[in-house]
């Protein structure tokens, strides 16, 4: 499946937008709101997918952002740089 409509099909809170970016060793969900005052990063590592495998780690990261993101994200530590959460592997 295409990684923005399972994004789209998560079903995150009006507002909200996710972002993926490549990282060196992983990849990195961005969730922000408010114009981009308010956000979270998730940075699912290579380990973690090789772990868990790629669907079900990619399950869990949305569906931690999406439920961090109904009560709502924390402020921008700076102007674009956000809390980072980072899922690893065992």
């Amino acid at each position: 499946m295409d990684l923005q409509a399972q994004i789209e099909r998560e079903g995150f809170p009006p507002g909200t937008s996710v972002i993926p970016l490549a990282e060196p060793g992983g990849q990195l969900f961005r969730a922000t709101q408010d114009g981009g005052t308010r956000g979270l990063e998730l940075l699912l590592t290579n380990e973690a997918v090789r772990m868990y495998g790629a669907g079900p780690s990619l399950a869990l990261v949305l569906s931690r952002l999406r439920e961090r993101a109904e009560r709502g994200l924390p402020p921008a530590l700076a102007p674009g740089v956000y809390e980072r959460q980072v899922f690893v592997g065992d």
